[in-house]
């Protein structure tokens, strides 16, 4: 149970030991038999230089990312050390992230040596630090465009089918800045919208050594969208199913605040501190604790007074700073890690979009939710699942425009998991529910007359990795109950006419 230095970081050596055991195994079950070391190595080096990880949209937003060829790149580990399957995380992606997106397994960063008195040294990476990701989609909605009855959903009038192609283009920044400082900066192109800046942040971390079984460790970060420092995926930012078209049906369900503000769809910036704690006997208590304020940005992105930036019909810029607080627990034993936890967002909108003036809404939002691992390390298989529900409560200021009553309410459950096959064949499905008040000036009138958000359904995917950096995805998603609609009528589309058929592919280098 022993620990080492890693750029001033204290690492558990089984932990890295048990990843490591991981990369030997991810080309499969190999008869080649290895000569020597150095050619160990060199074979490894072509692994990793070409190994990427999942980049990947959430739902309801553009793109998110976490891991990339920088990061192998940077670190010389295979993708598998600290993903199962994108997003999701492995105990060491946990670790790696806290950490900053640093650490010293590094091919040695450049240092300029003291050449002129007593300047400092400045180290750079070697490494290049950038990625390029590139996604491409199809979509089937049973209904067609029809079905959308004009809520503004980007596709030619009678058309069932689209195909983007691509479906967005982002170019990432992402590793370590110098000891203890690392970046996750994200810049994506998406057709007609230009470029914007997607979910990124930048932090310092740094970890004490408290006892042979106690390591705490302590960060800073910025960002620009709430829950993307997270270390799991049962957050927005990061929770399944983890890529859509801009076509599909699962985009046009309503979401809590904190979902709709996920992913940099709306400009904000956010600065906070988090600390995780581990503890006990291998270690196997992990306590992850964050707190973050959020407030208006201006940058590159969407423009902070547009109306309807968070899914809302006419909303505006949120007045004063938004507190975000997380607290989350996790054990592991054995193969198996398993957290719980819960985050909430207290957030002030303007009513109109075009002043700082008038009507205050608020969204309170509350939340509990949960993840199970199992990694089989000898054979790369793993099974992931997760539960999340968000509660939100709203309350409207005299005089708004975004409702007719002054309270309501909208509830969110994401229930999903997943299964991958020796890293290469994967199988997730999950269900997903919303229901709240009905509010035609909130959720407007498209869909049903008194506009319910009630929606849920089903999904299933299939996916095929040929390589680490490439992935193709087929979806498809069963609504029950599409915003209020259940049996087609004379007037009305039904839940099945926004079931979607869709194929997802992406490639990072």
């Amino acid at each position: 149970m022993g620990y080492f230095d890693v750029g001033g970081f204290i690492f558990r050596r089984e932990l890295l030991t048990k990843w490591q055991q991981r990369q030997k195994h991810q080309k499969g079950r190999s008869n080649m038999k290895i000569q020597s070391r150095s050619s160990m190595q060199w074979k490894h080096k072509i692994r990793w230089a070409t190994c990427a990880t999942f980049m990947v949209g959430a739902a309801a937003c553009s793109g998110n990312a976490l891991a990339l060829p920088t990061f192998a790149r940077q670190t010389g580990w295979s993708c598998a050390t600290c993903h199962t399957s994108y997003p999701q995380l492995t105990p060491m992606g946990r670790m790696f992230k806290l950490l900053g997106y640093t650490s010293n397994n590094v091919q040695r960063q450049q240092k300029l040596e003291a050449k002129f008195g007593k300047s400092t040294a400045l180290l750079l990476m070697r490494v290049s630090q950038f990625s390029i990701f590139f996604q491409a989609s199809y979509a089937n909605v049973a209904g067609g465009q029809e079905a959308f009855n004009g809520a503004g959903v980007s596709n030619p009038p009678g058309n069932q089918n689209d195909i983007q192609f691509p479906q967005q283009v982002s170019l990432f920044y992402a590793g370590e800045i110098t000891p203890h400082i690392g970046a996750f900066l994200h810049l994506t192109y998406s057709g007609r919208g230009g470029f914007g800046m997607d979910d990124s942040d930048i932090r310092w971390a740094h970890p004490w050594n408290l006892g042979p079984d106690q390591l705490l460790i302590t960060g800073v970060e910025v960002n620009n969208t709430p829950t993307e420092p997270d270390i799991y995926n049962t957050v927005p930012d990061w929770y399944a199913p983890f890529s859509s078209s801009k076509y599909s049906a699962i985009r046009q369900i309503p979401t809590t605040f904190i979902e709709g503000a996920h992913g940099a769809g709306y400009p904000l910036a956010g600065i906070g501190t988090y600390e995780a704690y581990i503890f006990g006997q291998d270690k196997a208590n992990w306590l992850y604790f964050e707190a973050d304020g959020y407030t208006n940005a201006d940058g590159i992105g969407v423009q902070p007074n547009s109306g309807g930036a968070f899914g809302y019909a006419n909303d505006g810029r949120m007045q004063g700073v938004a507190p975000y607080v997380r607290l989350a627990y996790q054990r592991d034993w054995g193969n198996w890690n398993w957290e719980v936890g819960t985050y909430g967002m207290w957030s002030r909108l303007y009513d109109s979009p075009n002043t700082k003036g008038g009507p205050v809404d608020s969204f309170d939002d509350y939340d509990l939710d949960s993840q199970l691992q199992w990694l089989d390390t000898a054979d790369n298989s793993n099974v992931t699942l997760h539960a999340d529900w968000i509660h939100e409560d709203q309350t409207f200021g005299p005089g708004t425009t975004l409702s007719s009553s002054t309270t309501g309410n909208l509830n969110s459950l994401n229930i999903n998991g997943s299964y991958w096959y020796h890293d290469h064949y994967g199988v997730s499905g999950g269900y997903l529910d919303t229901w709240g008040s009905a509010n035609p000036d909130l959720w407007g009138t498209s869909y049903s007359d008194n506009g319910s958000p009630d929606t849920n359904g089903e999904w299933i995917e299939a996916s095929y990795l040929p390589w680490w950096n490439t992935r193709f995805s087929l979806r498809y998603t069963m609504f029950n109950q599409f915003r209020g609609l259940t049996n087609s009528t004379a007037t009305s589309f039904g839940a099945s006419a926004y079931n979607t058929l869709e194929l997802l592919t992406w490639i990072s280098f």
